[in-house]
């Protein structure tokens, strides 16, 4: 199983040294060039999109809700299908990141205050996804978990850091192709062992119609407007190529979406709860190691292909707070620079808080609440005084992280409260010169 390990390194390590050699300017280490195609774009959308919080939290989810747990996939389908409506407003965009968009919105404070919040909240992120890698590699390749976070952090540093986009993108499409090789035939095969599909249905007295109204404003909001989604949009060659690759991803999530479900309503048929996760309690007992062992690295590369989008992310923005003009060689050597750095602070973190989980759901939420809004208004031709948009991203981010912090029903309320709240501060600082979307 080691063998197979150092083997899927290199090779991601090869295609980081690979993608180095291939960059001649800023465009192509930020944007791969702007020359991406749709089986780029949809391969490096599915790869980001399908984090382990995504396969694994729709599986437990399922096993303890029936068929609501297809609700993640869905609601980020439909994320996704509504972003086809602004895709036209960022066609003109010629930017590198999340927080550039919103500087040509609302001014360069904006900017430095989203870059800041997101490299921040993006730290946690990576941290909490080195954190699964490394705990799936100790359980299933058996080597100490310590030395499985810096193995797997080190390679993770190296080829984001050196390749920057285009060497994600290429990534990406490896990481995807062995995701569906691992999750599809596994859930077909189980389907056919035992078809019957009883269990709750999506919307039952434990996940109700608020409960979805909820996860709509949360989560979906986070595929229309997000950092890394728009990441993998601007590398796109042009226009077209966005709306298709967009339109693909979403209907190639539907149906995993099932699938990811059905996993885990046949788990709670037949395995009690214990410390595996849900998949891989099934696999060792019904599938062959070989199985078992494809599993993890499609796992394993789940949660590879959203740490690297994302550390990358966090490490182009940090880099703007000492080299504000991203189109420059300077610039590029220090977001190397920051991504290596972000990228062992992640590792420190792996190594010495292994209960930041609840960081990463925290960081979402919070993020969602703050820049959904600000992002759609500005796209949609809406220009708000900066001080008004700097106060809705505020206020956004902090009742947001209150209905986090309270959960359950009242939760829910300040999460879609930060929504309207975010909304009506724009409105009141609303410039009347508005320029068509």
């Amino acid at each position: 199983m080691l063998f197979f390990l150092l083997f899927y390194l290199v090779l991601v390590v090869g295609i980081g040294c690979f993608s180095f050699r291939r960059i001649h300017s800023p465009d192509d280490y930020y944007i791969a060039g702007h020359k991406a195609g749709v089986f780029q774009v949809t391969g490096s959308l599915l790869a980001t999109i399908l984090g382990s919080s995504a396969i694994l939290g729709s599986i437990e989810f399922a096993y303890t809700h029936g068929w609501a747990g297809a609700w993640f996939l869905v609601c980020g389908a439909i994320g996704l299908l509504a972003l086809l409506f602004v895709v036209k407003a960022l066609a003109g965009f010629r930017g590198y990141h999340l927080p550039m968009l919103l500087e040509s919105f609302y001014g360069d404070g904006v900017r430095k205050l989203s870059a800041g919040v997101i490299a921040l909240a993006w730290l946690g992120v990576v941290g909490a996804q080195m954190i699964g890698a490394g705990q799936i590699t100790a359980a299933v390749i058996g080597i100490p978990y310590r030395w499985a976070v810096i193995i797997l952090g080190l390679t993770l540093t190296f080829y984001t850091a050196a390749g920057g986009q285009l060497s994600i993108i290429r990534t990406d499409i490896l990481q995807a192709l062995l995701i569906f090789a691992g999750i599809v035939p596994v859930a077909c095969i189980l389907f056919l062992r035992s078809p019957s599909l009883e269990a709750s249905p999506m919307i039952s007295s434990s996940f109700g119609a608020f409960d979805v109204v909820a996860m709509l404003f949360s989560y979906s909001s986070t595929f229309l407007v997000g950092p890394d989604i728009y990441s993998r949009l601007f590398c796109a060659k042009d226009n077209v190529t966005v709306r298709k690759a967009v339109l693909t991803t979403a209907v190639l999530l539907v149906p995993l979406a099932f699938l990811l479900a059905f996993i885990g309503i046949y788990g709670a048929r037949l395995y009690p709860k214990g410390e595996d996760s849900i998949l891989f309690a099934i696999a060792k007992v019904e599938f062959p190691a070989g199985v078992t062992l494809l599993l993890y690295f499609a796992m394993l590369s789940a949660i590879l292909s959203s740490a690297d989008t994302t550390l990358f992310t966090a490490g182009s923005l940090l880099s703007q707070f000492f080299h504000e003009k991203m189109d420059s060689r300077e610039s590029m050597r220090l977001t190397m620079g920051s991504t290596a750095l972000l990228g062992i602070l992640a590792m420190l973190i792996a190594l010495f808080f292994t209960s930041i989980l609840k960081v990463l759901l925290f960081a979402l939420g919070v993020y969602a609440g703050a820049f959904v809004v600000p992002v759609l208004w500005g796209l949609l031709g809406k220009r708000s005084r900066r001080g008004f948009a700097m106060a809705a991203i505020l206020t956004g981010g902090v009742l947001s992280l209150a209905g986090k912090c309270i959960g359950g029903t009242v939760g829910n309320l300040f999460l879609i409260l930060a929504f309207f709240a975010n909304f009506a501060i724009l409105a009141l600082g609303q410039e009347r010169r508005d320029t068509p979307a």
